[in-house]
């Protein structure tokens, strides 16, 4: 919920606090750990992060793995906390110090506690850290846990973690991460035509700018129609068999027939079927979209 329009809270409540981009295991984690610390107290859990993108502060990368605020505080929620606060990202709050920036929650929460991950960094510069955050809690008799590093196959949960198999096409391990598939959204568009005149009708939409990109290729994924869901080939990128190169969202959905354009749309992925390559025409792309079909099915 965005700053500006959320009352006051009145019952004490334990922060977890965090940007949260894309609610992987790792946040959950952290939105669990302030959501135990406020049952031992009585008191509410809530969450502390930011609207929009922080690309570009504090070495972020650019585009969230889940860019809708809306989306964001559902998912929190999901995790266990009673409310969400999305705070914007201006340059005044920015500009507080580390100090000024806890005090300035204290004012505004009736703080209980505090819950983080063991590399969170806040106020100006990221000069606040975990271990700072621990000395303020004590001073003040509030409650405090640092989340520690998890690690999946090796490698430490973490957005950076899930953008880069995102883009690498590594969607299943994305997905564990995520603990549910990565989507995009977008509103159906009329295109050429040219999926349904050779039997494999497809959905088009645009990805928004500022959803992360994933490595095009060809996808198995799945999306609801008219109150059923499809398992569906999903083209994701370019389409170089017809010279177009323009990144487009295209997905078949096996098994539905029906007119589904100007509506908005969820696509999931759940599986990298195969790259992107140019077909001879349309009776070899034919061929493969079939070959495509019965490898979704299977799974």
């Amino acid at each position: 919920m965005y700053a500006d329009k959320m009352e006051k809270r009145e019952k004490r409540c334990v922060l977890a606090l965090g940007y949260f981009d894309g609610v992987h295991i790792g946040h959950r984690a952290v939105v669990a750990a302030a959501k135990e610390l406020a049952e031992e107290s009585g008191a509410e859990c809530g969450v502390f992060t930011f609207a929009g993108d922080l690309g570009g502060r504090f070495g972020k990368e650019r585009g969230m793995v889940y860019t809708t605020e809306e989306r964001k505080e559902i998912l929190l929620e999901d995790c266990g906390a009673d409310f969400v606060y999305a705070a914007p990202c201006d340059e005044a709050f920015f500009a507080l110090t580390k100090e000024a920036f806890l005090d300035w929650l204290e004012q505004r929460f009736p703080v209980e506690g505090y819950a983080c991950g063991f590399d969170y960094t806040f106020g100006k510069g990221g000069a606040g850290n975990a271990g700072f955050l621990r000395q303020y809690a004590a001073k003040r008799g509030r409650s405090f846990r640092a989340v520690e590093a998890l690690t999946v196959g090796g490698e430490k949960v973490s957005s950076t973690e899930v953008k880069r198999l995102l883009r690498e096409g590594e969607i299943e391990k994305a997905n564990a991460l995520l603990t549910r598939p990565y989507f995009v959204t977008g509103k159906v568009i009329r295109e050429r035509g040219v999926g349904r005149a050779i039997g494999f009708p497809t959905v088009n939409l645009y990805p928004s700018d500022e959803k992360l990109r994933l490595k095009n290729g060809v996808y198995g994924g799945h999306a609801e129609a008219d109150g059923k869901e499809y398992k569906a080939i999903v083209n994701y990128g370019s389409r170089p068999t017809f010279g177009l190169y323009a990144p487009l969202v295209e997905a078949h959905l096996i098994g539905y027939d029906g007119n589904l354009y100007g509506r908005t749309m969820r696509i999931s992925f759940d599986t990298f079927l195969r790259d992107i390559r140019k077909f001879k025409g349309e009776e070899e792309l034919k061929e493969q979209l079939q070959k495509d079909r019965e490898e979704v099915l299977r799974r």
